[in-house]
């Protein structure tokens, strides 16, 4: 059994957080760096692709909407093609940082809104695979799993890592319950560990509602801004050593 461990990163400006950015790179098999829109600048890219690269971790573009204030966790009334051209604008961006630094780039995943807009709505699932597939065909797609970019993505032949959530809550739908709703994030370690191991050794979740869904675990997210993000990620890899679990990236 193999599990691929992300975390989006560089989630931040100038010199703002990236020591502890850095820090975890040995923990984890995939980054997903934020492309500047929602957070994220030259520097900081830049900084975390060399560092990714030292590491032998999989670098991913992370894309989002336009909105630094909301840290891209704001719904945009955007068109299927204004999504298409920001994704696109996004990708080539941090595929040609990669290139530059003697890397390439591995996987595309969303952010905030957009990634679960994505997985809801088929014309702007439909919209973020034509801009991946028209940068590199051989990009691997990250997307919550069973939603509509996955499937989108197959119809178009990408390869489809699909994701699960260690640190969140999840509804009956499959999709992730809302932030605002009370115990939405899961904060403790034994939480995230306990989903985590039912999600990767059983392929289920249980539900907010007490109820239990099948999801595809092809890759897991662990979120740097968790409590305690490092002491989990070593307890990860624990865990996974002793259920016979290999921790490595996602083959493109």
């Amino acid at each position: 059994m193999r599990l691929d461990i992300n975390c989006d990163m560089g989630e931040g400006f100038g010199r703002y957080r990236l020591k502890e950015d850095l820090g975890i790179l040995k923990w984890i098999t995939s980054a997903n760096i934020a492309c500047g829109f929602h957070s994220g600048d030259p520097h900081v890219i830049c900084t975390l692709v060399e560092a990714a690269l030292r590491n032998n971790v999989m670098v991913g573009a992370h894309p989002g909407y336009p909105d630094v204030q909301g840290f891209g966790r704001r719904s945009m009334a955007l068109s299927a093609r204004e999504v298409y051209e920001l994704v696109l604008y996004q990708v080539a961006a941090l595929d040609g940082i990669t290139r530059g630094l003697g890397g390439k780039l591995h996987h595309v995943k969303l952010h905030g809104a957009l990634y679960n807009e994505a997985a809801e709505r088929p014309e702007l699932a439909e919209a973020v695979v034509r801009a991946v597939t028209d940068i590199n065909e051989e990009l691997v797609l990250y997307a919550l799993s069973g939603s509509s970019l996955v499937h989108v993505g197959l119809e178009y032949g990408l390869a489809v890592a699909e994701e699960v959530f260690a640190d969140r809550a999840y509804l009956p739908t499959g999709r992730l319950a809302p932030r605002e709703l009370e115990g939405s994030v899961l904060i403790s370690k034994e939480e995230q560990l306990a989903q985590t191991s039912q999600l990767v050794l059983e392929q289920k979740v249980r539900t907010v509602d007490g109820s239990t869904i099948e999801l595809v675990a092809d890759t897991l997210c662990v979120h740097i801004e968790s409590p305690d993000t490092l002491l989990f990620l070593k307890e990860l890899h624990r865990w996974a050593k002793e259920h016979g679990v290999s921790v490595e990236p996602i083959s493109s």
